[in-house]
């Protein structure tokens, strides 16, 4: 029954009703003053108060069976199904970024103490999630009694109008916790993600376990690397620019950062240039068509006039729109390393880390280049903490954590981390390989990984080589000759011998 009025509110039942009344009471007060000076017939106004009578259930009819919304007039029922995508415009909609409801953990324990510390879980992921740029998060409204195996998670999530629905239960045995959680995709209803964390748990490290599983399983979900925004990506990498709305194109943009190829670097700027044409505000497109305008310059793909100028005025707009969103924070200050202004570089990254220090994306590339600009222990200190946030985590961290060990001298060990990258069309890592391999005595594999530079990016040169290095690396010279040592054992001779 609570169900029932839930709906009837959701439909705008009462107030169309409600106001109905109101109109048709109006309608004849006003026809019983004006019909005699008129001189209308007697069975005018009768007439009218029947028809206003009969108009009654036949306007609750059309309320509980339609709804107006910006695409028209569309049937209840549809959108109960699609609302969790919003209304399908064919144009361009306001950004709002994908939407999640977090419902209360359950308790498997035999522990009644549990209840507590699953209410507790709930409310940190919920308070973390809310924290994450462009993630929307809607309350359940419902107790952890009222989830059990009937719950009808595509119903209430049609109801609240969400994508996404995280559950999750609680279970203690001794001192022995285990915490399970599981990310389901409302409109196709599959399991997206599940995890386990098994820790033990004591008096004293209560809140300490809480908050490393909170952290956890908020930053696999929801940072940029996360199993929501890649799953977006994926969704949307190969539909027409022009049936996006804003928010999916940012997705688009995000998907060149898995690739890092020319091709997916177009797709994205045009993305983003399409989003912020439509919507000005949109504060994310504006900070991630800086890091698109960048790499015009750092890699060379599809470059237009004033790159560097260019990437400056959207960062600066994207932290203009939202100062308290710590991605156009993070966005600004790698435009600033790549300018040569080392300082605000670390002062812009400090101010994204101060905002949100548990966001896996932020933390691993802020980490990345604070490392490639000498800070290498606490680089290498914010890119693992990274990882363990977000298992999820791109293969190019290998890279960048390699410059550490290439920095100490550990060739082997830097050539184990970049092995474990799958692709290696990006110039830096290529020549990472070539120069690792050749530092270890490995020529053939250093041959061979100098045969992929080639075909993919053409004969380089030496000079183009150190080009492209010391865009990436600005500020440690000894580590750009390091690499440059290995290049050439293998390129000088592969020319010789040509």
């Amino acid at each position: 029954m609570t169900n029932y009025f839930k709906e009837l509110r959701r439909r705008s039942v009462f107030t169309v009703g409600t106001t109905y009344v109101i109109a048709a009471w109006l309608l004849l007060q006003a026809a019983d003053l004006l019909l005699p000076i008129y001189n209308a017939p007697g069975w005018i106004l009768p007439a009218f108060s029947t028809l206003l009578f009969l108009g009654f259930p036949v306007a609750l009819l059309l309320a509980w069976a339609y709804d107006f919304t910006p695409a028209g007039i569309k049937r209840a029922e549809k959108i109960s199904k699609d609302n969790a995508e919003g209304p399908d415009t064919g144009i361009l909609a306001l950004p709002s970024g994908p939407s999640i409801t977090v419902l209360p953990f359950s308790n498997f324990s035999t522990d009644a103490d549990q209840e507590l510390f699953a209410q507790a879980m709930t409310n940190e992921i919920i308070s973390g999630l809310t924290q994450c740029s462009g993630l929307r998060v809607v309350s359940s409204g419902t107790s952890a009694s009222e989830v059990d195996k009937d719950f009808d998670l595509v119903a209430v999530g049609g109801q609240l109008g969400v994508r996404y629905f995280l559950q999750g239960s609680v279970n203690k045995v001794s001192d022995q916790l285990r915490v399970t959680a599981k990310l389901t995709d409302i409109k196709t209803n599959e399991q997206m993600w599940s995890a386990k964390y098994d820790r033990e748990l004591t008096a004293t490290n209560l809140f300490d376990v809480q908050d490393n599983i909170r952290e956890q399983i908020v930053a696999t979900l929801s940072d940029l690397h996360g199993v929501i925004y890649s799953s977006e990506a994926e969704k949307n990498i190969h539909r027409p620019t022009e049936s996006l709305n804003a928010y999916e194109c940012l997705s688009v943009a995000l998907a060149y950062d898995k690739y890092l190829t020319e091709e997916y670097h177009l797709r994205a700027r045009d993305s983003l240039e399409k989003a912020i044409a439509v919507d000005p505000e949109f504060d994310q497109a504006w900070s991630h068509l800086s890091w698109i305008y960048t790499d015009e310059v750092i890699f060379g793909y599809n470059p237009l006039p004033d790159s560097m100028e260019r990437a400056f005025n959207a960062a600066r707009r994207g932290v203009e729109l939202a100062p308290a969103n710590y991605h156009n924070h993070w966005l600004l200050s790698r435009v600033h390393y790549f300018s040569g202004e080392k300082d605000l570089f670390f002062a812009e990254a400090e101010k994204s880390l101060n905002l949100n220090s548990n966001d896996g994306t932020t933390l691993g590339l802020i980490g990345a280049y604070t490392l490639l600009a000498g800070e290498w222990k606490r680089g290498v200190a914010l890119m693992e903490k990274a990882k363990i946030l977000n298992p999820n985590f791109p293969d190019y961290y290998h890279f960048f954590l390699s410059a550490a060990d290439f920095h100490n001298n550990d060739y082997a060990e830097a050539l184990n981390k970049l092995r474990k990258i799958s692709f290696i069309e990006w110039p830096p890592i290529v020549l990472f390989l070539i120069a690792a391999s050749a530092l270890t005595d490995n020529t053939k594999e250093a041959t061979r990984y100098h045969s992929a530079l080639i075909d993919f990016h053409g004969d380089l040169t030496l000079e183009d080589a150190r080009d492209y290095l010391v865009k990436m690396i600005p500020y440690a010279d000894d580590l750009v000759e390091t690499i440059m040592t290995g290049l050439r054992s293998v390129m000088t001779d592969r020319a010789t011998s040509t």
